[in-house]
């Protein structure tokens, strides 16, 4: 059946009057079709409604970020505890320090003009002190300060003097070591009495056993002058016992320790890369002739490049980087507490720097000056001590006491060190005047 058109239920109605009264039966039954198929139509569109809207439902659940809400609940709850203004943090003093430092310096010095008629150089020497820092009543003080080198060996203190002798021909300037308690013996030179002659023994080294010497010499080889540089290793007894005058008359010194005898005979493949590298044939690398030297927050071993032995030519050496890591036997305690960048970026004029073995204590050397710090503190912050240093002056031996070792280095390196005296040559004339010393008594 034909559905009827609504243009069709308007002719109707617009037809002449009715025949009867309301709608035909025929108009009505139109009417009535004409709603059904509206309401077909309308149950189809419901079902493809329901449909895509659960579809959107589930995508909602799959794909919201649920997580959000968990932290961004914990973030308010976090900020809700944060708001109070009236809460404040105290950042902790630093930790009281309980080590003590026995440290000792070197200062170079030009040695007076020569005399009237010198023919002879004069060469540089060097003196030195020691300080003890230590806590007393939980401050950090300077204890004690004495000249000379005062360090720990065994079960005793040594103490290490540089002493002058001087002549109308020259002057030496040489190392004495004995025990702290006992006074210093100057020695006496057999040297020629008709010619120059300088010499001066440095100490570029002390640690809890071995010491470096550098010996410098200027004299007469016949009628021809000569200069001659040596450096060696040695032990406590071996700076006591050795004194080499003339070098070009002992050309081997075997009072010393050789870098096989510390790392045994391993360090002999080191030794022949390091000779193959420099490929000289008028000097080699023995490892008989080493040192240990101070770079930025650590002491490492260099190895002397001589002539070979058989040559004429006079004692000289260049040092070259050891590859080996020196042993506690050498350098007990060498660790500072984080990477030399990490110091600097936190004290840009640093030049060296040491900590305690209980990370309580950080010296750094800053300029002229010894800054020792509480572990801990800010770089910016006011530090516990300072030192002034002298130009130039440079490290030499850091030797550390903790637990019940503080108090009793405290009371013999106030007795060793209680006479504070300097060293240094007295401008004397004449064979007669031998040995002379000039002390001075520095007021505390």
């Amino acid at each position: 059946m034909n559905t009827p058109e609504p243009d069709d239920f308007q002719k109707q109605l617009e037809d002449g009057p009715l025949q009867q009264k309301g709608f035909t039966s025929k108009l009505q039954h139109d009417i009535e079709q004409t709603i059904r198929q509206k309401e077909r139509s309308k149950s189809k569109v419901k079902p493809l409604l329901c449909v895509a809207g659960l579809g959107t439902v589930l995508a909602v659940v799959l794909f919201f970020p649920w997580h959000t809400m968990h932290t961004q609940s914990e973030a308010a709850a976090l900020e809700g505890k944060m708001m109070p203004a009236a809460v404040t943090v105290s950042t902790p003093p630093p930790a009281p320090i309980s080590t003590a430092l026995l440290i000792g310096l070197r200062t170079e010095h030009e040695s007076a003009a020569s005399g009237q008629g010198r023919v002879l150089s004069p060469l540089r020497y060097s003196t030195y002190r020691t300080m003890l820092i230590a806590p007393v009543r939980g401050q950090l003080q300077k204890t004690s300060e004495g000249a000379g080198i005062l360090m720990p060996y065994k079960q005793n203190f040594w103490k290490i003097d540089s002493l002058t002798h001087i002549t109308n021909k020259g002057e030496s300037h040489y190392l004495s070591a004995h025990l702290a308690d006992q006074p210093v013996k100057p020695e006496r030179f057999a040297e020629p009495e008709d010619q120059e002659f300088n010499r001066v023994e440095t100490l570029l080294f002390a640690g809890n056993q071995y010491v470096s010497i550098a010996e410098s010499e200027a004299a007469w080889n016949g009628n021809a002058p000569y200069h001659a540089d040596r450096i060696w290793v040695r032990t406590l007894p071996q700076l006591k016992e050795a004194r080499t005058l003339q070098f070009y008359k002992k050309p081997v010194d075997k009072n010393h320790v050789s870098l096989m005898d510390v790392f045994g005979t391993s360090t002999s493949t080191d030794l022949a890369k390091m000779s193959s590298i420099e490929d000289n044939a008028l000097s080699e690398v023995s490892g008989q002739s080493w040192t240990v030297q101070r770079e930025p927050g650590q002491w490492v071993g260099k190895v002397a490049e001589t002539p070979k032995a058989g040559l004429s030519r006079p004692d000289s050496y260049v040092l070259r980087n050891f590859p080996r890591q020196l042993p506690d036997k050498v350098v007990n305690h060498d660790d500072i507490c984080c990477s030399w960048n990490n110091i600097k970026s936190s004290w840009p004029q640093a030049k060296d720097a040491l900590t305690s073995p209980l990370d309580d204590m950080l010296v750094i050397f800053e300029g002229d000056t010894l800054k020792f710090y509480s572990y801990g503190q800010a770089p910016g912050s006011i530090p516990q001590l300072t030192l002034d240093l002298a130009p130039g002056e440079q490290l030499v031996m850091a030797q550390w006491a903790t637990d019940h070792y503080v108090q009793e280095w405290i009371d013999k390196v106030g007795r060793y060190l209680s006479t504070e005296t300097d060293f240094r040559p007295v401008g004397a004339t004449g064979s007669a005047a031998g040995l002379q010393m000039e002390t001075q008594t520095k007021s505390r």
